[in-house]
């Protein structure tokens, strides 16, 4: 080899390398540079979804919208920020806009138990019952990240207070006893639940719900209230009287709860219970007829037929005669839950005792406690 081909040979590889160094150092700048940007981006879309996120935080949800949709500029198909976008388009507003955003992130999630929740109160607010029934339930069946069974039970209970406000009160009392029945024993949703049952008319089972909190946190004046407010509008006064003592025990202040007590420990004096020894119970029904017949002298709207009975035995019987007279006392109690039903229609409802017999005079109320 000549010393010229060496000479050559040994300039192109030096070319060679040189080349292949500088192509290096460019492809390790271009890397530095592409990374250093990709992370650029990815701070950037983290920041402004933090921004969107302060903004939700604070009742400001037109500038959470711009927020989100710049991180999803630097972030795009982002699925967190693009359910939160959506959120944020509902909240100020943009309702139409918000249901077609989550409708696009449905098509590919049909089961997802938050983007259904979302339809769900959209379709709500869009005057679309029965899509957003559909929709709740399918957020209850549907698949949650997190703890799964408890956001189930949120977005049951959300189902039964929309399905009250739509007046489907059979539908929401179904769902109320069914997320009952997969519940731990909390206080807090047992009141919950109690007042939900008592917005669905079935005092009942809301009793048995604040009885539930009632042992699980004995001195919660709330609880005891609730329970005893509820018993006394079932008719259970013995009941309600340890309970509301309970919750003045525990809340002297409270004066809803001290004026029901008062009234429950008035009504057990005057209930003629079958129960009594027959001095008691007679003593009782005469209180009854006298009350009743300060109620008669004061209507004047009454007559007819009440007043043919108030002169007759039933009116005028002494306690003598009634004590061996089980029928005579029973017809005697009839003419004064009679004159307290017609006094109220015809002269407006009574107060003070008068409302506490009428109370025991209506049909609801022959229990045994009130012995009639």
């Amino acid at each position: 080899m000549t010393p010229a081909t060496q000479r050559f040979l040994v300039r192109d590889s030096l070319a060679v390398v040189s080349l292949t160094a500088i192509t290096l150092v460019l492809f390790a700048v271009t890397l530095f540079l592409f990374r250093s940007f990709e992370a650029r981006r990815a701070n950037l879309a983290k920041y402004w979804a933090n921004e969107g996120l302060a903004a939700l935080q604070t009742n400001q949800p037109a500038k959470a919208v711009t927020a989100y949709r710049t991180a999803l500029v630097y972030a795009p198909g982002e699925r967190k920020d693009e359910l939160m976008l959506a959120e944020a388009l509902g909240k100020a507003g943009s309702i139409d806009e918000s249901f077609n955003y989550f409708t696009g992130l449905w098509e590919t999630q049909p089961g997802d138990g938050l983007i259904n929740l979302e339809m769900a109160r959209l379709a709500a607010k869009q005057r679309n019952p029965q899509d957003a029934i559909n929709f709740y339930r399918a957020a209850i069946y549907g698949t949650w990240e997190g703890d799964a069974i408890e956001r189930r039970r949120t977005a049951r209970l959300e189902l039964a207070r929309y399905l009250i406000q739509q007046r489907h009160l059979v539908q929401a009392k179904t769902e109320l006893l069914v997320a009952g029945g997969n519940a731990p024993d909390l206080p807090d949703l047992d009141i919950t639940l109690g007042g939900l049952l008592e917005q669905v008319n079935d005092p009942s089972d809301a009793l048995t719900y604040y009885q539930k909190a009632v042992r699980d946190r004995p001195h919660d004046a709330d609880a005891l209230g609730q329970a005893g407010r509820v018993a006394y509008g079932l008719g259970k006064y013995s009941q309600a009287r340890g309970w509301l003592e309970r919750a003045v025990r525990e809340q002297p202040d409270n004066e809803k709860y001290a004026a029901l007590l008062a009234q429950s420990e008035r009504i057990l004096q005057l209930i003629p219970g079958e129960n009594l020894p027959v001095r008691e119970r007679v003593n009782r029904i005469l209180a009854a007829r006298t009350i009743a017949k300060q109620r008669m002298s004061g209507c004047a709207a009454l007559a007819g037929d009440l007043t043919a009975r108030w002169a007759g035995p039933d009116g005028t019987a002494s306690a003598s005669a009634l004590r061996n007279d089980p029928d005579r006392q029973k017809s005697v109690l009839q003419l004064a839950w009679d004159t307290e039903i017609a006094a109220s229609r015809q002269c407006g409802a009574p107060t003070g005792d008068d409302a506490l017999l009428l109370l025991l005079a209506r049909p609801s109320a022959q229990t045994e406690e009130t012995g009639h």
